[in-house]
């Protein structure tokens, strides 16, 4: 009886999970089809775009604390785009450990690519879907974000009680 319950109801993690997926797949399809033989895989590409869009220095400090990745992920993310030749360290006030995170011209170049392809992506699946439902939509997605950061705490509170 349980598990018929269960089936029988709506589930926003997984519907959640399954919009993620078409929404990257969408975007990573259309980054292929235009590529000129630069490949970056989204994962890798959101960080790009980010260091893009920044005026001030960038250090890997501050994207631990920004992106909450493990030091080890985010060590192996920095690792793959210098080596791929989308971003360079560049040694800062003659100090050789701390290094500036620069993006080249290819990280430009897919950075500019991928943004096209995201607002385009973007402006199809909202289409005809008016502004304020898209406003509380985002606004909802927001307080689920935050529900499930929290959930942790919560569950560390339940399990003292």
């Amino acid at each position: 009886m349980i598990k018929k319950d269960f089936d029988n109801r709506l589930h926003l993690g997984f519907v959640l999970d399954c919009a993620s997926r078409e929404i990257r797949n969408a975007v990573s399809r259309g980054m292929i089809a235009t590529s000129e033989g630069q490949q970056c895989n989204m994962k890798y590409g959101w960080l790009l775009g980010y260091l893009e869009r920044q005026e001030d220095p960038v250090f890997q400090k501050d994207l631990e604390k920004k992106f909450h990745f493990p030091k080890s992920t985010l060590a192996d993310m920095i690792q793959y785009l210098d080596k791929s030749g989308f971003i360079a360290k560049v040694p800062v006030d003659g100090d050789g450990r701390k290094k500036q995170i620069v993006v080249t011209e290819a990280g430009k170049a897919i950075v500019n690519e991928a943004e096209a392809q995201i607002s385009a992506v973007d402006e199809f699946i909202t289409k005809d879907i008016p502004p304020e439902q898209i406003e509380l939509v985002a606004e909802v997605l927001e307080k689920l974000r935050s529900n499930a950061a929290n959930y942790k705490s919560y569950i560390q509170l339940k399990k003292e009680d």
